[in-house]
């Protein structure tokens, strides 16, 4: 069974490494995960400070039971320490079989874009899920000298990731590239992005990664 499908005992369990003062959409993808009842654990304690003690995070603890790790593309531009932690819970991951989820957004600096962007593509081979903001999408757009609603197809042939999504709250639209199809997808309900990925993970690890399966997590309201 794929890690990212529930244990027996239907729990969808989330691992989060973001900023550590939640400001990042992971962790509040993470959040929105914990109030539609998964399991939640943040890899770094709320206001701890990027100086991280890699040798204080039990990874494969974490890690070996978890359906998918969240995490920040933020978090690739930090201090060393959770620069480190970042490229380690990539590596766990990959190791323990738990699925990533990498949100990519526009960091507070935006002239640090092609920087967060160019961290995501040295990692790309270790992601499961790749979502964009649509700010990301506009600023990555131009880095990639590719168009808007091609930009999700590109980098998924390019990178060979498994599944690339985005999610527009103002007009209800999702949009998922996958290697069997993809497209456009009227959402049920309103909310925002962190809400929909959070649904988006829980529906994944429920009905599973094939076609209808991901047509299905993309078009329902959350649980």
């Amino acid at each position: 069974m794929d890690r990212a499908d529930t244990m027996g005992d239907g729990q969808v369990r989330i691992v989060c490494l973001g900023l550590p003062d939640r400001s990042d959409l992971a962790s509040r993808v993470a959040e929105s995960s914990n109030l539609i009842g998964s399991e939640v654990e943040f890899a770094i304690e709320l206001g701890q400070g990027e100086d991280v003690d890699q040798g204080s995070i039990d990874w494969r603890g974490s890690l070996s039971s978890a359906n998918w790790l969240v995490v920040s593309s933020s978090c690739a531009l930090g201090e060393k320490g959770i620069r480190g932690a970042w490229g380690a819970s990539l590596a766990f991951s990959e190791l323990e079989g738990s699925k990533t989820a990498m949100v990519v957004e526009v960091p507070s600096d935006s002239a640090r874009m092609n920087e967060a962007w160019g961290a995501v593509i040295e990692r790309i081979r270790q992601i499961g899920v790749l979502y964009l903001t649509n700010e990301a999408m506009v600023a990555i757009s131009k880095i990639e000298k590719t168009e808007s609603r091609e930009l999700l197809d590109e980098i998924r042939k390019k990178g060979m990731v498994p599944l690339v999504c985005s999610f527009n709250p103002g007009d209800g639209v999702a949009e998922v590239s996958h290697p069997l199809g993809g497209g456009f997808f009227n959402v049920e309900g309103r909310f925002g992005e962190e809400r929909w990925l959070a649904g988006f993970l829980w529906r994944l690890s429920t009905t599973g990664h094939g076609p209808s399966g991901i047509e299905f997590a993309a078009r329902s309201e959350n649980p």
